[in-house]
């Protein structure tokens, strides 16, 4: 799981901490209580392959053995390699809950998903990370008692990277994930990206229709289809804008919560894609997250296998040569790039003035506006019911956090304005408009005119 914070930005102080408290707040949470490190769940994940009885017998064992096992996931959070040592410090107190399988790396070079190859599986991002080590720019929450061991955990995973799948989530520090998606996508991949007669997976049961995108009778698809390669993005997600009482919401309430899909598009937010053994980064299509499921699935779907060159001549071979680098090995090959429909509400975006892209915010002189009743008690419902659940986000924090946004509120918009269009962040021109009118209102608030009223008046 790969996390960006603060590269570029590392002496912009207000930002940092409006972020970091988020990062604490939404990002952590979701990580921490993936309930991939329940026992349970692990079985379920490896239910009907050749490593069930294995791994139900690691579980029974776990506390009386002294064997150190591996993480299940790595955390790995790249920040300014000249990061504010106080902010840099103050990240690692946070992310201490989570030392077993998180770390922090000064490096403002960033692979995996996106429209550059380049990852973990042709070495690239684990090479600059043991780099960093030896430079001393990896940094140990909780600090550096267990420095060799994760070392030599950190290099186990590197050398393993062409023996084993691999998967390549990204999550933004003021994002979160759903708590059961890290074992969906891991019970995807075996399913998906491992051949059955390496497996031994044997489903007897119907499939569950999103539990794998090739859940289909062996009678029509000519036995268990494997990909090459897997794009999976969330389907449902959750946006956040916090707030607090003093823009019209509730007291009570951390601000307004909205549930979306984006009609053929990945969210950035838990995006992620898997290599199955054998596949090389150059074998994968890249494309901007907001063009991945409509080039893959859409834009170049093969409908079914190519099954022999001799059955095609002339230009139609060519044709179809040309389409293999968006063919996974499943057909239709739309399936390369699937929808996560269970859990079905897979991610949760922050929208506040620490975003870069500034999408879905608006100019002001609070976190938000105020709202129609209806979407006030639908966000209600959320907090009350679902956010803690799903995301391990809990209500009280969030509101912390919300009432931190709005103390820090001018400094962070400030910082933000100073941080666009700095190396590896957005350059919109929107961006730019919007902080620097928020500003703007802010500043006159102080100088005590009631622009905020004035503009609610206006719209």
């Amino acid at each position: 799981v790969s996390t960006r914070f603060m590269q570029g930005q590392g002496s912009l102080i207000n930002l940092a901490r409006s972020r970091l408290k988020l990062l604490e707040v939404v990002c952590l949470p979701s990580l921490m209580q993936q309930t991939i490190f329940d026992h349970d769940t692990q079985s379920e994940v490896y239910q009907y392959t050749k490593w069930e009885e294995e791994v139900n017998h690691l579980n029974e064992h776990h506390h009386s053995s002294k064997r150190v096992m591996d993480p299940l996931f790595l955390w790995i959070i790249k920040v300014d390699p000249n990061i504010d040592q106080t902010i840099l410090d103050e990240l690692n107190a946070v992310l201490e809950p989570v030392k077993q399988f998180t770390l922090v790396v000064g490096s403002n070079t960033n692979y995996g998903i996106g429209i550059k190859p380049g990852g973990w599986r042709d070495g690239q991002a684990g090479q600059n990370i043991l780099d960093a080590y030896d430079n001393g720019q990896v940094f140990f929450p909780g600090g550096d008692v267990n420095a060799t061991t994760t070392h030599q955990m950190l290099r186990r995973a590197h050398d393993a990277r062409e023996d084993r799948v691999v998967i390549e989530t990204r999550l933004d520090a003021d994002d979160a994930v759903n708590v059961d998606y890290i074992a969906a996508l891991q019970t995807s991949a075996l399913r998906t990206l491992v051949e059955p007669t390496i497996s031994g997976y044997n489903d007897t049961t119907t499939g569950e229709e999103d539990s794998a995108p090739n859940q289909q009778s062996n009678e029509e698809k000519g036995g268990i289809q494997t990909a090459k390669w897997l794009y999976w993005c969330p389907h449902a997600h959750v946006q956040w804008n916090p707030s607090s009482g003093a823009d019209g919401g509730s007291d009570e309430s951390p601000g307004m919560l909205q549930v979306y899909q984006m009609p053929m598009t990945c969210v950035t937010a838990g995006l992620s894609l898997g290599f199955a053994v054998g596949t090389a980064e150059e074998d994968v299509p890249r494309y901007e997250h907001s063009k991945i499921y409509w080039e893959i699935a859409v834009n170049h779907n093969n409908k079914g296998k190519i099954r022999s060159s001799s059955t095609t001549t002339g230009d139609d071979t060519e044709e179809r040569r040309s389409r293999d680098k968006h063919d996974c090995g499943l057909y239709p090959s739309e399936h390369c790039a699937v929808f996560v429909k269970d859990p079905m509400i897979a991610a949760f975006r922050s929208r506040a003035v620490t975003s870069a892209g500034m999408h879905n915010i608006e100019a002001q002189g609070a976190p938000s506006r105020e709202t129609p009743q209806k979407y006030k008690e639908r966000a209600a419902k959320l907090w009350e019911h679902s956010i803690r659940r799903q995301f391990g986000i809990e209500t009280a924090r969030a509101k912390v956090a919300a009432d931190f946004m709005l103390e820090n509120h001018l400094g962070t918009v400030r910082d933000n304005l100073r941080g666009q269009c700095t190396h590896g962040h957005s350059c919109k021109m929107s961006s730019l408009e919007k902080l620097q009118m928020t500003i703007d209102i802010l500043e006159e608030e102080i100088g005590g005119v009631d622009v905020y009223a004035a503009v609610l008046t206006k719209e």
